[in-house]
């Protein structure tokens, strides 16, 4: 064992030189090699968003989807309180301005002029009646009726002296004295109701009876303005939309009756994204399809670019009001259209 070992250490260590030697021999005769050139390497898309429309966005790719509403119209309500007693229209009718579209039960309004308006005549009768002056009867009514007053003066006068006049200390509890008292204040009376008579009118009594008239036609007024108020009147020429009171009913000021709408001039209102708005001009011509009508074009223009903004799930839209352009189609307020605005000129 110990003879393997001595034969096994220096062959050991004559493998390990040549290995050495070997290695060394390698790595000089190697020929030299330049460093590797790198190759072009193709870069791999980005994802990036697609930006919003800009101000430079022509406007023949803008389309948007909004409304057909009437370019005037309006919900009618009456104005004074009461029930409906009858109504001159139906959904569908068309209508002018200042006809008389329904009419709330004014029975109680009716007696209630007929009362001012004889009140109003009679206040108007007295007021000329104390222009004129007296009469040459009423003169002369007045002057007898003086007359007769200033003789019973006298005779009641006369039959005082007769039991005694002042001197007599019973005289206050005669019938004479009371009888002479009565006779004066008649006379009295009787004087002013002359004086009246002659000097009629005064410029008391003209104010007066100018203002019993004034009030009368006050309060005749109130109640013909009451009743007008019970009159649902069209303020334009249109077309009944929607018709919403019945006869029979109550109504009230705040409980709509029926909705008048201009069909003769239809728009469209849309919203335009802040950043087109730079491609919309007023007059620029635009191309509709509404849905209703199987996709039929219409054509129109922008009439209003509005000034308040509205902000709708973080975009802000600027509103846009289109005027439809003239046509037979069976078009209505309410429904929808697809807008494709033109290329806008410069």
């Amino acid at each position: 064992m110990s003879s393997i070992k001595k034969f096994a250490i220096p062959i050991l260590a004559v493998a390990l030189v040549v290995i050495v030697v070997t290695g060394i021999a390698f790595t000089q005769n190697r020929p030299t090699t330049a460093a590797p050139t790198p190759t072009a390497t193709r870069a791999l898309p980005t994802r990036t968003a697609t930006p919003k429309p800009t101000e430079s966005a022509t406007a023949q790719n803008v389309k948007v989807t909004g409304n057909l509403v009437s370019a005037n119209q309006v919900t009618l309500a009456f104005e004074m309180p009461g029930r409906v007693k009858k109504l001159n229209v139906k959904e569908g009718d068309k209508v002018k301005a200042g006809a008389i579209l329904g009419v709330i039960d004014t029975s109680m309004l009716e007696a209630q002029a007929a009362q001012a308006q004889a009140a109003l005549n009679a206040a108007i009768a007295t007021l000329d009646r104390t222009k004129q002056g007296p009469t040459a009867d009423e003169v002369a009514i007045a002057k007898a009726s003086l007359d007769s007053a200033k003789a019973a003066v006298g005779v009641a006068q006369a039959a005082y002296d007769r039991a005694g006049g002042a001197s007599n200390p019973y005289m206050p509890m005669l019938p004479e004295s009371l009888a002479l008292q009565q006779a004066t204040n008649a006379y009295r009376a009787a004087v002013a109701t002359y004086n009246s008579t002659v000097n009629h009118p005064t410029a008391t009594e003209l104010k007066l009876a100018q203002a019993q008239v004034e009030q009368a036609q006050a309060a005749y007024d109130l109640v013909k303005r009451t009743m007008a108020t019970a009159q649902l009147v069209a303020p334009f020429d249109g077309t009944v939309v929607w018709l919403g009171a019945k006869v029979g009913e109550l109504s009230a000021p705040s409980v709509p009756a029926l909705t008048l709408a201009d069909l003769s001039q239809m728009q469209v209102e849309v919203g335009i994204d802040e950043n087109a708005l730079g491609s919309i001009r007023v007059d620029q011509v635009v191309t509709i399809t509404v849905d209703a009508l199987n996709g039929k074009t219409l054509t129109g223009r922008v009439k209003k670019i509005g000034l308040l903004a509205t902000s709708t799930g973080g975009f802000i839209n600027i509103p846009i009001k289109i005027d439809v352009d003239p046509t037979s189609a069976p078009i209505a307020p309410g429904m929808s259209a697809t807008v494709r605005f033109q290329e806008a000129t410069q």
